[in-house]
């Protein structure tokens, strides 16, 4: 089967989405490409956390960052969405390479901010990003701010609110916490909050992750420590789900609302050959289960092609 019939392959399960995806394939050896809306500029959601791991990683080469730095956990640190550190004790000093590992594998949004800090802001990945020559892919905003805009989207009550305010007023205001669920208000949140902000192309990402497989974007160490922080990712229900057994797959997840904008980018291999396959979507109002299941389904045949 040839790339054009594997791209008329994907098209037939990106047609079958309520929303718009788009898909990018690149056979990292070959540098072979193909893609389905490829240069559509996509909300990275939480994908945008792999060009902060390089970012981290480059600073590390540089001198600049320190893996063992420990930075302390507050009640100022606490960030809504994914990940564990809300819920830890305030004290708590977990080194960078900790925070890297919590961003990657269970998607903290905490973790991702304090890094962000450590790494002078989103504006830095985006430079870092123009540095290795993909245009598209930028970060404006740090995970509270995204996440502070797509909520006062939703529901202006919620302004200015802290990680334990909005938690205490979800629990005891059931008349907003329904319109949080309400699919339509999610929506048009999203859709005014984050379509112009942190986004990127599914090209710029695939080829984001086989820079990091030929170890271009970072030094020789630095790759291999990326993509060894990747391969622990514990979120697997979408890219790497229908792979056969013990499959390598170096990846990171995003999902905005109710699955709203709902992606996964990465690195699967087959045998110790790298394919990278970025799957990013926007505006979908579909149940997330049916999303995940569209992307895991990509993820096999792009398997199965290069594996034939």
């Amino acid at each position: 089967m040839g790339m054009k019939m594997l791209r008329r392959r994907i098209a037939s399960i990106v047609d079958w989405v309520d929303g718009f995806m788009g898909v990018a394939v690149q056979d990292v050896n070959s540098g072979e490409e193909i893609g389905v809306a490829a240069d559509e500029l996509f909300p990275m959601a939480s994908v945008c956390k792999t060009p902060i791991l390089v970012d981290a990683y480059r600073r590390v080469d540089s001198g600049s960052l320190a893996l063992t730095k420990r930075i302390e956990i507050t009640r100022e640190t606490r960030v809504p969405g994914s990940g564990l550190l809300n819920f830890l004790d305030e004290g708590l000093q977990p080194t960078l390479r900790d925070l890297l590992l919590l961003m990657i594998t269970v998607s903290d949004n905490a973790a991702t901010d304090l890094i962000l800090n450590e790494i002078q802001g989103p504006e830095s990945v985006t430079a870092t990003m123009r540095a290795l020559g993909l245009p598209t892919i930028r970060l404006d905003r740090t995970i509270q701010q995204l996440l502070s805009e797509v909520h006062f989207a939703i529901d202006p009550m919620v302004q200015g609110l802290d990680f334990f305010e909005l938690e205490a007023l979800f629990e005891t205001n059931e008349e907003l916490a329904g319109v949080f669920r309400d699919s339509d208000r999610v929506l048009a949140g999203i859709r005014v909050a984050a379509h112009t902000k942190d986004v990127a192309s599914p090209r710029d990402l695939a080829r984001l992750y086989g820079l990091i497989a030929r170890h271009e974007c970072a030094s020789s160490g630095s790759c291999e420590a990326i993509l060894k922080t990747l391969e622990r990712q514990l979120l697997r229900g979408r890219l790497p789900r229908n792979l056969p057994p013990h499959t390598r797959c170096c990846h990171k997840t995003g999902t905005l609302g109710n699955g709203n904008v709902c992606n996964d980018a990465g690195l699967m291999f087959v045998g110790d050959r790298p394919i990278s396959v970025a799957i990013l979507s926007k505006d979908v109002k579909q149940d997330p289960a049916a999303t995940n299941t569209a992307i895991a389904r990509i993820g096999r045949i792009v398997y199965d092609h290069f594996r034939d």
